[in-house]
């Protein structure tokens, strides 16, 4: 093999590996960009699950309260009712 030979065939390897880098590196920054793009979903994600449980908190808080309440109400209901099963002196 000549050197001019040898020196085309450099060339070529070289113009090879040139064209390789840059599609290595039009991969890598598609591949960040999608990186990019899954981070800000589970960062959204995160933050909407975030809300849904403190939303599913006062939802607890509030039925917690309802329940108590309806407990009271049933109390005050069953007194008033016995009541009504009593003559004036307080006897059944």
């Amino acid at each position: 093999m000549t050197p001019e030979q040898r020196l085309d065939r450099v060339e070529r390897i070289l113009g090879l590996f040139a064209r390789e880098g840059r599609r290595q590196r039009v991969r890598s920054r598609e591949q960040d960009g999608k990186i990019n793009i899954l981070i800000q979903s589970q960062m959204e994600t995160s933050e909407q699950i975030n809300k849904l449980t403190a939303s599913q908190e006062r939802t607890e808080e509030q039925i917690n309260k309802l329940t108590a309440s309806q407990k009271r109400t049933d109390q005050t209901l069953r007194s008033f009712i016995k009541s009504f099963g009593k003559d004036r002196n307080g006897l059944t």
